[in-house]
């Protein structure tokens, strides 16, 4: 759900961002109360409903759920006061809160959380699978819902983090309404104020919102995707803060009144293989390739040091075990070939029955720090013997059901039935809709995944994950190559941002932007 503007559309937008909207640079944020901040990409719409990875900053400020995360990523009150969970783990009971009001000034009611909930499970959305354990939601009242489940679902307190929606809007128009995704209304810190696609989104603090006012007057966020033209921007005192690529951070550091906030993220980057490909069906070839690549070596060469290398999808979440091992171990690797029946032809390749082990490793073009990484590790598998080629392709020429492998990117801070059922479970399989993009299948990760996800029991839950992490060690789906730091430059004089551990592209950063402030 993501577009992207050229880099000469955006100075132009970015030129009559500062103009006509007076939100100022550095120079002057602090004594207006304001921050304009640049990133690369913008959404297609802001409707929480419709993006099924994590949300844009402007959506994240402008909605609010039943539930939100504090520091931790743990879930915490927010348009519920409280909750009661029923002993058999499928009836949950929320308190809502009674001072909470839509931008519009219409109160929020249990009635909005039924037309939320109901349209997102009944409706053909990114995200109805969150909900799809829902076998009824009730009003008791006007500040009271009751959500039965089919089965015990743990994750159900982080997806009602996901934003509700005003059912006095929408109930004629539906959820996915365009023009309510361009004119959204929600119950959050900050409300919209302008939004010129390609150029940038202004939201401005909402006084009524139920946590008090927040510290800042407004936000802008100004849709740059080129790195570079934000780094000029940010050093130029055009914008006050700004997203930043690995390779720019030494630069950053050294502007004058810009400070650098370094943050943990639970995003990963790895080598998907297209299952379907026969060349894929060996798991012997993927155990090889993933002690074949140095990890270090591509984190200090692409990321400048600002990450840490992966074994796994939980290397950051309380469940990860670090089942894999996967160290760089060339002679591990040759190991794992020759026992699969491969040798090395005269050209040092891998080969068997006359098959050299050869394929494309693509991503997408318009991610830099993406086609830099696939053409370090295509090169670490050549000198392995593994005949790899990167070809970085635009993203809309990426076919996932004709790729061979392919740099992907996921990972969640949440709970980790979000960022795990999806691409690792056989019933979401590309050609079932789903978002398991290599169509991967194992019936001992398939049995992992279901009991994860089917109780509330911490125990059972830990025994589960370990035993999905065992299963992807033996089968791998990916070569897991490193998790990414995000780095965020902000103005010195910007209080109130507290880290805790960011999902994919850096998303989140935005959490507790009701807190921010600027020192006068």
């Amino acid at each position: 759900m993501i577009r992207s503007r050229s880099a000469i559309a955006a100075g132009a937008g970015l030129a009559l961002l500062l103009t006509a909207c007076s939100t100022g640079g550095a120079q002057d944020g602090a004594a207006d109360g304001t921050l304009t901040y640049a990133l690369g990409d913008e959404p297609e719409q802001l409707n929480p409903v419709l993006v099924d990875e994590h949300l844009d900053p402007v959506t994240e400020m402008v909605f609010r759920g039943l539930t939100a995360h504090d520091a931790d990523n743990e879930p915490v009150p927010a348009l519920a006061e409280s909750w009661k969970i029923s002993g058999d783990e499928k009836t949950y009971t929320f308190a809502l809160r009674e001072d909470a009001a839509w931008h519009d000034g219409e109160p929020f009611t249990a009635d909005d959380v039924v037309f939320t909930i109901e349209g997102v499970r009944d409706g053909n959305l990114p995200i109805s699978n969150k909900f799809a354990n829902v076998k009824e939601v009730e009003a008791e009242g006007e500040h009271t819902v009751v959500i039965r489940l089919t089965e015990p679902t743990p994750a159900l307190l982080d997806s009602l983090s996901n934003g509700m929606l005003p059912e006095h809007l929408l109930k004629e128009k539906g959820l996915d309404d365009p023009d309510f995704g361009e004119h959204p209304v929600g119950t959050g810190p900050f409300r919209l104020d302008t939004w010129k696609h390609g150029e940038y989104a202004k939201v401005t603090a909402f006084e009524d919102y139920y946590g008090g006012a927040p510290g800042l007057d407004a936000i802008t966020i100004a849709y740059v995707p080129d790195a570079a033209s934000r780094l000029i921007r940010l050093a130029n005192g055009e914008v006050d803060a700004a997203y930043l690529e690995p390779a720019q951070v030494e630069e950053a550091g050294g502007i004058d009144g810009v400070r650098l906030e370094t943050t943990p993220t639970a995003d990963y980057r790895g080598i998907l293989f297209n299952m379907e490909d026969e060349r894929f069906e060996d798991p012997a070839p993927r155990r090889a390739m993933n002690y074949a690549i140095d990890r270090d070596a591509v984190i200090e060469s692409v990321l400048h040091g600002h990450g840490r290398p992966a074994a796994g999808p939980l290397d950051l979440s309380p469940f990860g075990t670090g089942a894999a091992d996967y160290t760089h171990d060339p002679a591990e690797a040759a190991a794992i070939m020759e026992e699969a029946g491969y040798e090395k032809n005269g050209d040092g390749i891998w080969e068997r029955d006359g098959e050299p082990y050869s394929f494309e490793l693509t991503t997408f073009a318009e991610d830099g720090v993406r086609a830099a990484m696939i053409e370090v590790l295509a090169t670490q598998l050549r000198e392995e013997g593994f005949d790899v080629t990167a070809e970085p392709r635009p993203r809309d020429a990426v076919d996932w059901a004709e790729l061979e492998g392919f740099l992907i990117g996921w990972g969640t801070p949440y709970d980790p039935d979000g960022s795990l059922y999806g691409p690792f479970h056989s019933s979401e399989a590309l050609d079932e809709g789903g978002s398991n993009y290599g169509s991967y299948a194992d019936d001992a990760a398939d049995e992992a995944l279901d009991a994860g996800r089917s109780t509330n029991d911490e125990e059972k839950r830990a025994e589960a994950y370990a035993d999905l992490q065992e299963a992807l060690a033996d089968d791998p789906p990916y070569v897991f190559v490193s998790y990414l730091d995000a780095v965020n430059a902000v103005p010195e004089d910007l209080d109130g941002i507290t880290e805790r551990t960011l999902a994919h592209h850096g998303y989140g950063f935005f959490w507790n932007a009701e807190e921010w402030s600027r020192r006068k």
